[in-house]
């Protein structure tokens, strides 16, 4: 990780986003605790992923809610805090991660507490893991903590291993290994927290190389086409139907619109009660939705030290949110 993190996003002055109230409709006495993910099927489905009870969410487009995802499968473990040299345990939760709809409307999971990847049908049924429950490991089977998971028209896998290993790990339909790629390191083709990967209809993957501070942009088999430096902690992305990238820094609360080749053409602060931007969606509509995690970071310096979570307890500030792009 570099030595320095790259400067804060500010607000390019853009017309704000544009709140939906009201969105979601939970069931009495449900909150969300902590939405990491976030994602929009081809119906207008909302499947939400957070940390709290019932963790896997499915919402009609209305807001609504539909149903539970796969709650049978789902359980509490610790997770750790891998970027220092020394393990840190941070809590017993339901560690969901990563949320991505395949083309067929699969919605696809990551568990980093246990290691796993988990793809459900619409409705809930567990159709396929990978990993080793509670094992962690860098191998073709075993992942540590992995974060995310895009998949291709052909249904092949591209699988950021991101929290405990640095690679993007490439396998097919049914899970049989092909290849991996990455390393830890500040280099193109090197990652520290590899974080959310994403296709583009250009055939090119695009991922967040959070802790250093940039995106990365590959082929298929893994060649390194392009980097983005300089963007400071981006935490969601989304290849969007209209052509562009949309990313999230979780730090600053911001959402930035980029173009295929990288530069910045809108930043959004959100608004205030949007404390951590974590997951991010686009529709063809121009609904944006977040995932909020509800954490409240204090930046005190330049140097990664001197940023830090500060303790918190319950579901307080976290939200699956809905804006309306600015026109």
């Amino acid at each position: 990780m570099f030595r320095f993190r790259a400067p804060a996003f500010a607000d390019s002055l853009h017309a704000p986003l544009l709140p939906v109230a009201g969105w979601p409709l939970l069931p009495d006495g449900w909150v969300l605790d902590r939405v990491v993910g976030i994602g929009v099927d081809s119906r207008g489905r909302i499947f939400v992923a957070h940390r709290g009870e019932h963790p896997f969410l499915c919402f009609h487009a209305d807001g609504r809610f539909s149903h539970e995802v796969g709650a049978e499968h789902q359980r509490a473990t610790t997770a750790y805090d891998l970027r220092g040299p020394v393990p840190i345990p941070i809590a017993t939760r339901t560690w969901l991660h990563g949320l991505h709809i395949d083309p067929w409307d699969n919605v696809w999971i990551t568990d980093v507490g246990r290691h796993l990847l988990m793809k459900f049908s619409p409705e809930g049924r567990l159709l396929l893991t990978l990993g080793v429950d509670g094992e962690s490991g860098c191998d073709e089977r075993r992942f540590a903590q992995p974060t995310h998971v895009c998949v291709n028209p052909d249904g092949e896998l591209f699988i950021t291993d991101g929290y405990g290993n640095s690679r993007i790990v490439h396998r097919r339909a049914d899970g049989t290994f092909i290849r991996e790629w990455g390393r830890r390191g500040t280099e193109p083709g090197e990652f520290h927290t590899p974080h959310v990967i994403t296709l583009a209809d250009d055939g090119r993957l695009y991922m967040t190389d959070r802790e250093n501070d940039r995106i990365q942009v590959f082929t298929q088999s893994g060649e390194v086409v392009d980097v983005w430096p300089g963007l400071h902690s981006v935490d969601g992305l989304h290849a969007a139907a209209d052509g562009f990238i949309y990313g999230s820094s979780g730090i600053d609360r911001a959402v930035v619109k980029f173009d295929r080749r990288g530069r910045r053409l809108a930043v959004w602060i959100a608004p205030g009660d949007c404390l951590y931007p974590h997951g991010i969606f686009v529709t063809p509509q121009g609904d944006l939705y977040l995932a909020d995690t509800g954490d409240r970071w204090e930046v005190t310096g330049p140097r990664p030290e001197e940023r830090r979570v500060p303790p918190r307890t319950g579901p307080e500030g976290s939200a699956a949110r809905c804006f309306r792009l600015p026109r």
